[in-house]
């Protein structure tokens, strides 16, 4: 019987798997172990084992490695992967090496190249230098041989780290700027023929840096670089501890005789600064904080000047103190006791390193030293040039005062940051403070003027005087309550007191959706009748010096943001005092035109008033604030960059914080539960009502899944893709309301949709005298009214977008008279915003819109002011589809608007990556088995 063979198999990570395999073909454990274990193996095999034809080339291969250390065929390798460098001891290869090799792949079994897949060339050459640094490393370190860095504060070359590592345990180096360019001329040395050295001579240069332990001190250690290179360098102390080996490795030249000429050269301008070193025994020199100071702004330049390069401390060049700007603002009010408009604050900005004030006189000095170096506070500070002189170009831009938008940029950080500088202490007198604190500052509440009919909760006479503190400031302002808690009542209490007060130099243009300009006209008739309104709309509208003249003659215009697109120019020829955005999301998109036109109104002040100023993104608030007040948020790559990808996509909380510091005094925001609110709404009941697709609708809905996710999956490029999943989503979205949706048969709607069976179901359910609205984002399905008139019995109206304004006001007064249609099916786009509903006190939310905010909206129609009656509201959702999953990511978009500002779009879902896709629209296990048996 023979006997067992030992095999070696080569493997990625640089390693070997041994093992033994025995006469029947069954083999040991496996061990596996490094090119130091593999030479161990050679040199002493294992007993009573034969050597596999793999273990033969694995062990000729170490006897090469060996045998060609001791005949000196290596040199010195300097190699990097990523950002780890190191030293590596090369293998020369000769005519008769490279033979060898090739002999040995020849002989190995494809096999033993396990790394390579077969191929033995590559893995002989991949085994063979490894061996031949390990061999050559471990022959260094038994000899004695040592090379790590002097000790003491210099810091380290990249030479004295590289020739460490040529003979530590391991090759890897600690970071050092200096291997690029090392690594090149050990490059050039090798390819130039191996051995011949430069013979360029040493020259001197000076390495300053702190003595641990002496306070003020510093020392200045004379070093030698390369002549022809001055990065390449090693401290003059080395000759005096018998270290030429390490100069005379990288240079043919006499270091000693070379230190020697250049202490002579440049004896006369060191001793006028009170240097002076010993040729023959090289040693730092001490400078106290006089002598540095003194060195650092005469020496240094002069010195550069001949040559001699001069570096700084390691730690002054790796971290440099940073200069800090600290701010003092006041007030500035005016003899009415009320803080000016025009120069709302002073501002006195004051550079500061430490705990040290710096004069502009000593930054100008600092910007014109060759090193900006200064003693502070007991230590050494090295400064940045583009510090020094960002400070003082800051400085020269912000001598004067300033408003709110400027305070709250400065009191945030926001203009030290993109000046790259550091905001420091600030310090503000108590009315600035209150004004920062926003809705919680002490702003004075106003009761409703006396040209208003009507009172104030207590909570709107906050709000009035909120809009009044800003308004008078000239700032943008944003009113973000709830739905339903009086905005426009609010904003017209503040239109009428401007009025009386005489504050009011001109008219207010009111922007806001077409479906409540007639409201909005209505509301200040009722309300306010003692200011002069003129509905700008309709194809008889006013334009040019027409409109001109009849917007000077009136205290308010009302307009939509579709109009304003159209009549930009008229409009702009107006002095506008205010600029009043009602329903403000609309402009959530600045590069839309109607956006673009509403920044070229000119206005004195701005208000904008939403329940959602943020429906989906962060960016919908910078664009918004981007109109109210130009600038406050920097620009929109930089606000990406800072707050909108870090919230989004990280949590960052303290951006989170920091974003909630800078809007908060521009924003009021107050919620129906909130404990000032008091309005003593009636309770409301909100939940979820799961219905079954019904056979037809799953095959219908797994049929679409098929169709869509191919095409999905061919797409590249993010914007086609994002088309893709967004048709898929909208056609599924159909399915789940009914199958008549997607593929019109013209048969009839009964039995054929769960969701729709639950709704007539549930509308079935309400109480005599209740009504009811139903909200759906299709109005195109038109069978839907008819089919809820014949299986309620009783009158549906239907709300859209295709009817004009007085089809429009006479549905909503009928519905809200006690003989009118009990039930109300409204377009989502046309009604879920801006309407007064209270009659009824029941909402269906037939498809989900998947925007919370929008959903919102629409509840907030009928769960608002006048609202008697406990409110319920169902929001119908297809269990085991991607409805159900979809619900579940809504929370988080809630908690992203809350979280800002607390603190209609689906289009977020095409961001989705095709595993959250995939996952999201996926039948659910049961109807998969239901559909298959159907």
């Amino acid at each position: 019987m023979s006997d067992p063979t030992l095999e070696i198999v080569w493997e990625q990570s640089s390693r070997a798997a041994v093992f033994t395999r025995r006469p029947d073909g069954t083999a040991s454990e496996t061990r596996r172990v490094d090119p130091a274990g593999l030479l161990e193996l050679a040199a002493a095999p294992p007993p009573d084992v034969e050597l596999g034809g793999s273990a033969r080339a694995v062990f000729a291969v170490c006897e090469l490695a060996r045998r060609s250390v001791a005949e000196g065929l290596v040199h010195p390798e300097l190699a990097s992967r990523g950002a780890q460098w190191s030293a590596f001891w090369g293998s020369t290869l000769e005519e008769s090496v490279d033979e060898t090799l090739t002999q040995i792949a020849a002989a190995l079994p494809p096999a033993a190249a396990g790394a390579f897949g077969g191929d033995a060339e590559e893995t002989v050459a991949d085994l063979y230098p490894l061996l031949v640094d390990r061999v050559a490393r471990d022959r260094l370190r038994a000899a004695g041989v040592r090379l790590a860095p002097p000790p003491g504060p210099g810091r380290p070359s990249a030479v004295e780290l590289f020739l460490a590592g040529l003979v530590a345990a391991e090759p890897e180096l600690p970071a050092h700027a200096g291997y690029p360019a090392l690594q090149r001329r050990l490059a050039a040395w090798v390819d130039e023929g191996l051995g011949v050295l430069p013979s360029a001579a040493w020259r001197l240069g000076l390495h300053l840096d702190e003595r641990p332990g002496s306070g003020s001190a510093l020392a200045l250690e004379p070093w030698l670089h390369a002549d022809d290179d001055p990065t390449l360098a090693l401290p003059a102390s080395l000759l005096r501890r018998g270290g030429e080996d390490g100069f005379l490795f990288l240079r043919a030249s006499d270091p000693r005789a070379d230190l020697g000429r250049e202490v002579e050269r440049l004896l006369p301008v060191l001793a006028e600064y009170g240097i002076a070193f010993d040729p023959d025994d090289p040693d730092a020199a001490e400078l106290d904080a006089e002598e540095a100071t003194r060195f650092l702004r005469e020496a240094v330049p002069e010195l550069e000047q001949r040559g001699v390069p001069v570096l700084l401390p390691r730690e002054w060049v790796r971290a440099p103190s940073r200069l800090r700007i600290d701010l003092h603002a006041a007030g500035a009010p005016r003899a009415s006791g009320l803080l000016s408009t025009a120069a709302l604050a002073t501002f006195d900005w004051r550079v500061a390193v430490g705990d040290v004030t710096l004069s502009e006189r000593e930054l100008l000095e600092l910007a014109a030293a060759k090193e900006p170096v200064l003693r502070a506070a007991g230590r050494w500070h090295a400064l940045r040039r583009s510090d020094v002189e960002r400070a003082l170009r800051f400085l020269e831009r912000r001598r004067r005062g300033g408003g709110i938008v400027d305070l709250v940029r400065a009191t945030t950080g926001l203009e030290t940051d993109e000046s790259g500088l550091e905001l420091g202490q600030v310090t503000l007198d108590a009315p600035l403070r209150e004004l920062l604190a926003g809705a919680e500052g002490g702003f004075r509440p106003l009761p409703a003027p006396a040209r208003m009919r009507g009172d104030l909760y207590a909570f709107q006479e906050r709000g009035h005087g909120w809009l009044r503190l800003l308004g008078d400031l000239g700032v943008g302002a944003i009113l973000a309550d709830d739905m339903g808690l009086g905005k426009t009542v609010q904003a017209i209490a503040m239109l009428c007191s401007e009025r009386e007060d005489g504050v009011s130099l001109g008219p207010t243009l009111v922007v806001c959706p077409m479906s409540v300009a007639a409201q909005w006209v209505s509301e200040l008739e009722r309300f306010a009748p003692s200011l002069r309104v003129l509905l700008h709309h309709g194809g008889d509208r006013l334009g040019g010096a027409g409109l001109v003249e009849a917007a000077r003659a009136a205290d308010v215009v009302v307009t939509s943001y579709d109009i304003v697109a159209r009549d930009v120019d008229d409009l702009a020829a107006v002095a506008w005092d205010r600029l009043l955005l009602d329903e403000a999301q609309d402009v959530k998109n600045p590069w839309t035109k109607r956006a673009q036109a509403l920044r070229r109104l000119p206005s004195r002040r701005r208000l904008a008033m939403t329940g959602t100023p943020i429906e989906n993104r962060l960016g919908e608030l910078w664009s918004l604030m981007d109109v109210l007040n130009p600038g406050l948020l920097g620009s929109r790559t930089w606000f990406e960059r800072v707050f909108a990808r870090p919230i989004e996509l990280h949590g960052d909380e303290r951006a989170l914080e920091r974003l909630r510091a800078i809007v908060r005094p521009f924003v009021l925001r107050r919620e129906k539960d909130a404990d000032e609110v008091e309005l003593e709404l009636p309770p409301i009941t909100v939940e979820k009502d799961y219905c079954r697709l019904t056979v037809e609708q799953a095959s219908l809905y797994r049929a679409t899944v098929d169709r869509w996710l191919p095409r999905i999956e061919e797409h590249d490029d993010r914007f086609g893709r994002r088309g893709a999943v967004l048709a898929m989503l909208g056609q599924l979205k159909q399915v789940c309301n009914h199958p008549e949706m997607l593929v019109a048969t013209g048969r009839a709607l009964d039995g054929r949709s769960g969701k729709l069976e639950r709704l007539v179901g549930l509308l079935a359910a309400v109480p005599a005298g209740d009504k009811s609205l139903v909200f759906t984002q299709y109005p195109g399905f038109h069978r839907l009214v008819p089919h809820l008139q014949e299986r309620l019995g009783v009158e549906v109206g239907f709300f859209h977008g295709g009817l004009h304004a007085r089809q429009r006001q006479e549905l909503l007064a009928a519905f809200a008279t006690p003989g009118g249609p009990p039930v109300l099916v409204i377009s989502i786009r046309a009604g879920g915003r801006g309407l007064n509903l209270p009659a009824a006190n029941h909402v269906f939310h037939f498809d989900r819109w998947w925007n919370p905010a929008v959903e919102q909206q629409a509840t907030d129609r009928v769960y608002r002011l006048g609202q008697r009656k406990h409110v319920f509201v169902h929001s119908l959702v297809c269990s085991g589809t991607l409805e159900e999953r979809i619900d579940r990511l809504l929370d988080s978009k809630r908690e992203l608007a809350e979280k800002v500002i607390s603190g209609g779009s689906d289009d977020w879902l095409g961001g989705l990556d095709l595993g959250a896709i995939r996952a999201a629209v996926a039948l659910a296990p049961d109807w998969e088995a239901e559909e298959a048996a159907a």
